[in-house]
């Protein structure tokens, strides 16, 4: 499976130590240019931890750059060129975006492409055995923490989704 990756789920997963978590899928996991201005060329700039992090993942090859072939054309006032970019490649490829902008994931959702937030991601960490339960609330409170934005009725739910699985 291919799974292209946004800025925010990128940085806030490296900030928490859970990049790991998505390299061992074995999924191919891609950032377009613009998401690697974002996180590496922006971060290192700004001395962020994570975007070291990131750009050793790349080094290593578990996360590739490539940018679409066609843009996402529309919606340039409604979200950022590098979530089109990530919904495009996404598109072209026919596999999941992570994105954690919930108007990016609502205009993907009415363009037909499979768009989901960090949340699937852990989820799927919780069903693979890869994280617990515990250890899933502990890292998103960390996130949140570490300023990762997300609002009470979605934690709520992302808690009872939790004991769900």
């Amino acid at each position: 499976m291919t799974i292209v990756l946004n800025s925010t789920p990128l940085i806030y997963l490296a900030k928490v130590g859970l990049i790991s978590m998505i390299e061992e899928t074995g999924d191919d996991l891609l950032i377009p240019g613009l998401v690697f201005d974002e996180v590496v060329t922006v971060g290192k700039q700004r001395g962020d931890a994570d975007s070291f992090i990131i750009e050793e993942c790349i080094k290593r090859g578990t996360i590739k750059i490539e940018d679409p072939a066609s843009k996402f054309i529309g919606f340039e006032s409604e979200i950022h060129a590098a979530e089109r970019d990530v919904m495009a490649l996404a598109r072209e490829y026919k596999c999941i975006a992570i994105i954690d902008d919930g108007i990016a994931r609502e205009i993907g959702e009415m363009c037909n492409v499979d768009v989901h937030g960090t949340f699937y991601l852990i989820f799927q960490a919780i069903r693979r055995g890869s994280l617990s339960k515990q250890e899933s609330v502990e890292k998103m409170s960390e996130m949140i923490r570490k300023g990762w934005r997300i609002g009470s009725e979605q934690y709520i739910k992302f808690l009872e989704l939790i004991d769900e699985i």
